[in-house]
């Protein structure tokens, strides 16, 4: 009798800047990832402190544990020197960009055009849904599936997000 193929997940990291980013990426997992096939997602929070901090904890994170594929979402608030996107590429990591911040690409979700200050963003999200963003169920009701796929075909960096929960 022939033995029982074991079949090995890809393993994949995705860290957030903040407490948001981590609900909000727990989402995606929930909803592309379930059923057990394909892809295991780690999401993990980097507490803040921008984007050389994210780097720097998605390397550390990488060192510990071996993960096929690393991603880090950051805001594009605070530019991204030619230093750290060295250190990504050294670390393998593949560096997404919320434009100009995490509310922001989820207004542009919404098709809400976002304001260039972060400020403004955080102010007009919290206008629009009245939730608390650090909760990963109040992104269930205002980011089902079908918006989310049909918001990928005009946000590049949601759809390179998606891609990678789908394990591509």
């Amino acid at each position: 009798m022939a033995r029982k193929q074991h079949l090995v997940r890809k393993t994949l990291l995705i860290v957030g800047e903040g407490d948001s980013e981590e609900a909000f990426l727990k989402h995606l997992r929930d909803l592309y990832c379930s059923g057990g096939a394909g892809v295991a997602v780690t999401v993990r929070n980097a507490h803040g402190k921008g984007p050389e901090n994210v780097i720097d904890y998605a390397s550390r994170q990488a060192r510990i544990y071996s993960y096929d594929a690393r991603t880090a979402l950051l805001d594009t608030d605070i530019p991204w020197t030619d230093k750290l996107k060295k250190e990504a590429r050294k670390a393998k990591i593949n560096m997404i960009g919320s434009i100009p911040c995490f509310e922001g690409l989820l207004l542009a979700i919404l098709g809400k055009y976002p304001s260039a200050q972060c400020a403004d963003c955080k102010k007009a999200i919290s206008l629009l849904l009245g939730v608390d963003l650090t909760e990963r169920q109040s992104y269930a009701k205002h980011f089902p599936k079908p918006v989310l796929d049909a918001a990928r075909l005009k946000i590049v960096e949601l759809d390179q997000l998606l891609a990678v929960f789908e394990g591509r």
